[in-house]
């Protein structure tokens, strides 16, 4: 078996996450590298000891040397760089979330179906093993029957405390807490206990481009209600953490470190037991933990190309947080709960 050969668009995050991701699988071989500018792309090249450098996308998609392309990208970037490679046909990895708006990402979705190429998105939560550990408590059935959820997610990302002007605080390109952090949280949710019916939503400040702060009260299928606050500008913020409420018992997961995917610790307690029982971090080995969760969703993306079937997560997920993304700006403006 030939190598599957790897293009990475974009070395911001790229280079962070998604370049050790791929170079972990020994089935993969990098060997492109595009950015905004030729320059900087060659020197990012000569680093990683990449044969091919790239300045503009449209390059790098129509190069014979590129089997898969992994992007990333501002969001209000990446729908245009999916379709352009999903006409070449070259398979998609890309990151969350998927567009700045519903529309463009319909239309990301509606070109790989066409072109039937694998596509992968970067939902990393799934992929961590005491999230894993949860779903499984959850399916055993050990909390009885849930009674509600809460997530609290607060932060200060370095934009905010360095005052940056960066696109990840600009809500109208895919910026923002709700597009950077609340899409994680969607994701999570529907995967741990199923679909959001409705939502109503409060984004502040409201008079600012960037959404520092969403609050959000969600209903699932199941009828049991999510409350949801995420902040991107607490300074010393407690970290994030999910808790689940049942009548036989709690199941929290808790991370109050730098890192948003390792450091998870796992408490479960049962009226059998009348305490929690806490199973202690299992970091991944990088210094990123984005890093190891990335890489799990690379080797299924890597299985699905070389057996032609399909991956999750995929762009399919990547539309629905777009909507309830949508939603809750809806409910936000008009201050009515929306249906989803």
């Amino acid at each position: 078996m030939s190598a599957l050969r790897i293009g990475v668009i974009g070395v911001g995050f790229g280079r962070r996450v998604h370049v050790p991701a791929f170079q972990a699988d020994a089935r993969c071989r990098l060997v492109a590298i595009c950015a905004r500018t030729r320059e900087h792309a060659v020197r990012v090249a000569e680093q990683l000891d990449v044969p091919h450098a790239y300045g503009d996308a449209r390059e790098i998609l129509g190069s014979g040397e590129v089997d898969a392309v992994s992007i990333a990208v501002p969001p209000v970037l990446q729908p245009e760089l999916v379709i352009a490679a999903a006409e070449a046909g070259k398979h998609v990895f890309c990151e969350k979330p998927l567009a700045a708006d519903t529309s463009a990402a319909q239309r990301a979705l509606t070109a790989v179906r066409k072109s039937g190429v694998v596509h992968a998105m970067d939902f990393v939560f799934p992929e961590i093993p005491a999230w894993r550990q949860a779903r499984s408590v959850l399916a055993e059935g050990r909390l009885g029957a849930l009674r509600h959820v809460a997530v609290s997610w607060r932060i200060e990302t370095y934009s905010v405390a360095h005052g940056l002007d960066s696109w990840k605080l600009r809500s109208a390109e895919g910026g923002g807490t709700l597009s950077n952090f609340v899409s994680h949280s969607l994701h999570y949710l529907e995967w741990l206990l199923g679909p959001v019916t409705r939502l109503a939503a409060r984004l502040t400040p409201r008079d600012a481009a960037h959404d520092a702060r969403v609050d959000a009260w969600l209903e699932l299928a199941s009828g049991y209600p999510v409350t949801l606050s995420v902040a991107t500008d607490a300074f010393l913020g407690s970290g994030h953490r999910l808790e689940i409420y049942g009548e036989q018992g709690t199941l929290m997961l808790e991370n109050r470190s730098a890192d948003h995917a390792s450091g998870f610790v796992l408490s479960v307690g049962t009226r059998a037991t009348g305490t929690f029982s806490t199973r202690p971090p299992e970091p991944f080995p990088y210094p990123d933990g984005r890093i190891g969760a990335a890489g799990a969703i690379v080797r299924r993306f890597v299985d699905a190309v070389l057996s032609g079937t399909p991956v999750e997560p995929n762009l399919t997920h990547g539309l629905r947080v777009q909507h309830l993304m949508a939603a809750a700006r809806a409910a936000d403006r008009s201050g009515a709960w929306q249906s989803v």
